[in-house]
Formats: C-alpha cells, structure tokens, sequence
C-alpha cells in the first residue's frame, strides 16, 4: 500500500512522490478575492518563501441548494488550483467543513436549516453557534444526515481536486477541522444530545449520558467530558473515509483535533495535528503546553493580522510567537492571511499582490530557516514534562458555572489554576497550579525541556527524566507506561502525591504500586519555586548556553543528529526590556540568525537586548 501514496506524513513531514516537501503556507480565501488578481497575488507569497497555500473550500460559499453548486468566476475553484500551480505553490484544501469567519459558518443555508442535523443541549434545545454574522444552529458532528449532506458536497468537490492532485498537481494535502465549534460549545453538559450522538455513546459505555455534575456518579461524569473531547477527532475518522470513498483516498490529512492512533492507510503516523497559535499571545509556557503532542511533524497556525471582531495583536507579539514556535519545535506552519480580504485585518500581501511589512518579516524569516536548516535540527531535551489529564478532566465535568466553555472562562484571568478555578472538585486547581509551577520552575532552573501529550510514546522520547505533577488521580495509561520507563531504569519524578485512583476516579488496585525509585516533589513546593526549580535542575543540570541573568530569560538549543548546537533561542517572558547574559562554550561562533549580523563574545559570555516578550533565534557556527 505504501507504494501508491501519493502524498503522506511521516515523522519529518509532508512526503510528495516519496520526497520531503518544507510546508510553509498562507490561507488565501480565493472567492473573495478578484479573479483576475489571483496570479500576481500567489507570484507574491511564492516570492516571499512560501511553498503552499491553504485554500479554505466554503461549503457556503459554492452551494446554492442541495444539488447545485457555483464554481464559477471568483468561485471558480479548478481555476484557482491552476493558479496556483502556476506560481509553483502546493495547495492544502482545507473543507472543515466548519469555518469560523464565514457567515453560517461557512455552512449552506438548506443544512443550516435542517433541524435533523442540530447537535442538542442537555435540555434537548438546538446548540446556537455564533459567528461574526449571525448565530447558527450547530450541526451534530455524529449526525448521520450531516455526515450524508456532506458527502454530497465532497462528491462535487472531489471531481475538482481529484486530477489536480499531488505529485502531478498542486493538490497535496486535505484539512479537516470543525473551526470555533470545538471551543464555544465545550460545557461538559452542552452538547452532544442528538440521538445519533447518544447512540454512539451508548454504543461506548452503556448507560445514559450525563445532563448535570452529581456527586454520586463521577465516572460516568468524568468518562462523558473524555469521550466528547474526542468527537471532532471520530468526526474527521468518518469525514475522511467519506473522502476516501469519492477517490481522494491517497492523499494526506491534516487538521486541529486530528487522530491519536492510526486508523487507516493515510500515513506511517498519525495525522499531524495543527496547533493553533494564532492569536499571536507570547507566552513561552502556553506555546509550549499547546505544542504538547503526542506525535511528529509539528504544524502550527500562525497569527499574520487578525479577526476584525476581536482586540488587534500588535506585530512584535505576531513575530515572538513564530520565533516560540520554531524553538519548541514546529516544523511547518500555516498563516492565517496570505492575501488581504474583508472580515480580517492585515495579511502577508495586499490584494494586489504588494507584500506587506508583515508579509517581509515572513519572508526573512523563511530564508532563515532555508539557509540554517532549522528543519535539520532537534530540540535538546533534558526531561519531558507530561500533561496529566485526569484531574482536568474531572473538573471539568464538576465546573460550577457549566455550560460555558473553558476556553470563555480563561479570559477571566483567574490566576494559575485558570477555568479549574471554578470547580467542585479541589483537585483539578490544584493539579493545574502545580502543572503550571512546575512549567516555571523548570525555565527557572535552566533545564532543557519538553512538554508531551499522557499518551505520547514516551519510551521513544530521548530524555533523562519525566516529570508530571500527580495529586490523588493519574490515568491508568500513563501510570502503567511511567512503570515500564522506571523499569527500564529511567528517571521519574510525580508528586507531591503518589496517586490510588484513576481517570475515572476508580481504584488502581492492581495498577498501584508506584514506579520503582521514582522522586517525589515536596509537598511545599507550590510555595517556594526557586527551591522546586533547584530541585528539578538537579536532575540535569547545565552550565552552557544558559542565561546566566536575569531571572525570566530562558534559552532552548537545537542540534545537529550529532550533538552539535547549531541554533540557540533566547526568550524573554517577562514585561520588562531585559540586558541577557548567556554562557557560551569556547570556540563558538554566534550570528544572529535574521541578519547574520556577527555577535561579539566576551570571557565566554554572550551579552544580548531583548525587549519585552520577545524572542531572538542566533546561529552557532
């Protein structure tokens, strides 16, 4: 089978006709955008660096009823293919089919009207999505009238992609996503009540789904929150198959809540999940956690303007969250405007085809990438810290103000705990607190680290130790692994508790015993972090290309597979200009990696301006 992929990924990335192609992409909303500015417009980005575009097909914006579709003129999506083919660009055709910008969104009105497709509330009413337009009913991602309305819609556009398809044509990758869905109807007792959404549930744990937190039942409670969470990742499981079936079945996927594990052919690993960065926050720590993966290659999204509904991202904070993201990692990444339109503001080039500031940032940046060969280069890690799930989720389902969304409450500012601030359950803020001491002790003390998803393969991960905070509940999963990593005489460090119960908050019984010789923080630690961070820091410590000062500047290097550093990242968390010092090993060349402006060096000490929350990426040669 593997011999007749067309397009896949694997562990490096995007594979074309068997060769590694760099993935950096722009989204281009090609039917609001004159047709007869397309060419110059994609000349531009390909200009600028870019190798692909992600071309958004709006299900809205090409139906006009249940049968009959307009791809003509600015809609004309085999032209705009063309196009783009010759502008040398590949093309990620992203159906969602959800699209947050879009009026509906981006769904057709005869399915936005069909009342068989609404997902339910705990109260059996229609789930309202809002959207910069107008509010519409969310559709059911277990549907089975959605999923055959969208079937019709994939037909129609297969017979597009289909013979411009990779290797031959620009078509190389497909995005299935459901937009802003997944974070404004998160409540654990929101959304899904359709019939068919209970009766895949039914299907799963044979009881009735949970309407409200009570005390007596917390597994079914906690297993409900887990079992959603997964909806949109089952849903693309189905979607794909649907695009599979219409004959686009040798193509690779992509998307935001892409599968964990393998469920068919598409690639040698799991579809690559692309982590959202895209509203352009620096905040190392946050790059970090949402990077946390279970899984290689890393693409993320990018910020390059922003929505018009929401507060402006400035464009110092727009290039320290790209710098973040190479140095935690990515390995492609995806724009969010390659070419200005409405209901966005800013974009990498005019709808003419003038590059804009933003699009000349971008494009230095990539040449940087091509002449250092950042995408040769590994993080060095020393440990790797897991994100524990059990707590989260059990406070989740205890959330005293659902149904709104975790994701509303954390603009609540409610300090480390965040929306678990706002639980039944005193375990999911502390768990949250101590993740997010232990995050910022680790930068304090200087260790090389990485943030991986509980159910990463973390036997395969080179690090010297695992860290993950642990209170009275651990999934029995990661448990089980962290026994089998101290069995093999790897490092492991919990606490400040030894966990009994699990995910479900059900007895480990014979899954208890703790992993042999494992460290146990001390209860105190949430208190005093320069005694955590000296704690951690012990188990490997460093005494090159750290920040020898001040406190809130970190470093990350990256190497060739040999160990040599070729690249180092300085960043400044903090909201103060800070004056660095890095320790550098004798002999070492440094340039700073955008210019290749030489940096001087003196007694081994490398000192660097860093405004606040920024990011600099230097060269070692």
């Amino acid at each position: 089978m593997e011999a007749h992929r067309r397009t896949r990924f694997d562990d490096h990335g995007l594979i074309v006709d068997g060769a590694a192609v760099p993935l950096w992409a722009a989204t281009v909303h090609y039917w609001r955008l004159p047709r007869g500015r397309w060419a110059r417009a994609l000349a531009t980005l390909r200009e600028l660096g870019l190798t692909a575009i992600e071309a958004p097909l709006s299900w809205g914006a090409h139906a006009r009823d249940a049968d009959r579709y307009d791809f003509a003129g600015d809609r004309d999506l085999g032209a705009f293919l063309d196009a783009a083919a010759a502008a040398d660009l590949r093309v990620i055709a992203q159906l969602g089919p959800l699209v947050a910008t879009e009026p509906s969104a981006g769904l057709p009105d005869h399915v936005a009207r069909d009342e068989a497709m609404w997902a339910r509330t705990a109260s059996d009413t229609p789930a309202w999505l809002p959207t910069l337009a107008r509010a519409v009913p969310l559709p059911s991602l277990a549907s089975t009238a959605f999923t055959e309305a969208l079937a019709g819609w994939y037909r129609t556009v297969a017979a597009i992609l289909a013979p411009r398809s990779g290797p031959g044509g620009p078509v190389i990758a497909l995005g299935l996503d459901v937009g802003i869905a997944a974070l404004v109807r998160s409540g654990a007792y929101d959304v899904d009540y359709h019939p068919d959404a209970i009766a895949a549930w039914r299907a799963h744990r044979d009881v009735a789904p949970p309407r409200a937190w009570t005390d007596d039942d917390v597994a079914s409670a906690a297993a409900w929150v887990r079992w959603n969470r997964g909806a949109a990742a089952r849903a693309t499981v189905r979607w794909s198959q649907l695009l599979d079936d219409v004959g686009l079945a040798d193509l690779a996927r992509l998307g935001g809540a892409a599968p964990t594990t393998p469920t068919d052919d598409h690639g040698a690993v799991p579809w690559p999940r692309v982590v959202d960065l895209a509203s352009g926050t620096h905040d190392h720590a946050l790059v970090a956690t949402r990077m946390a993966t279970t899984h290689r290659p890393r693409l993320v999204r990018l910020p390059a303007g922003h929505a018009a509904a929401f507060a402006p991202t400035t464009e110092p904070a727009r290039a320290a969250v790209a710098l973040a993201a190479l140095a935690a990692g990515a390995r492609g990444a995806i724009w969010t405007m390659g070419v200005a339109t409405d209901r966005w503001l800013g974009a990498l080039t005019t709808d003419d085809g003038k590059p804009t500031a933003e699009g000349r940032r971008v494009a230095t940046l990539l040449a940087a990438i091509a002449r250092h060969d950042l995408p040769a280069l590994h993080r060095q890690i020393d440990v790797a810290l897991i994100v524990p799930r059990a707590d989260a989720a059990i406070g989740h389902a205890a959330s005293l103000v659902d149904p709104l969304p975790p994701a509303a409450l954390e603009l609540l500012g409610l300090g480390s705990a965040g929306a678990a601030a706002l639980s039944r359950d005193a375990d999911a803020a502390r768990a949250r607190s101590w993740f997010a001491a232990v995050t910022t002790a680790l930068g304090l003390g200087q260790v090389a680290f990485t943030i991986v998803d509980a159910d990463a393969d973390l036997a395969a991960i080179p690090a010297k130790a695992f860290v993950t905070p642990t209170l009275a509940r651990i999934e029995r999963g990661l448990w089980r692994a962290l026994q089998r990593l101290a069995a093999d005489r790897r490092v492991i460090v919990l606490g400040p508790e030894l966990p009994t119960r699990d995910e479900l908050d059900q007895p480990l019984a014979a899954d208890a015993a703790s992993p042999r010789r494992a460290g146990l923080m001390r209860a105190g630690s949430l208190e005093d972090l320069p005694g955590l961070a000296a704690d951690l820091a012990a188990i490997a410590p460093r005494d090159a290309w750290i920040a020898i000062r001040p406190a809130g500047v970190t470093t990350a290097t990256l190497a060739t597979v040999d160990g040599r550093v070729r690249a180092l990242f300085v960043d400044n968390a903090t909201d103060r200009a800070a004056r660095a010092v890095i320790a550098v090993p004798a002999g070492a060349t440094i340039v700073d990696a955008l210019t290749d402006a030489a940096l001087p060096i003196t007694s081994g000490e490398l000192t660097l301006e860093l405004p606040a929350k920024s990011v600099r990426w230097l060269a070692i040669r």
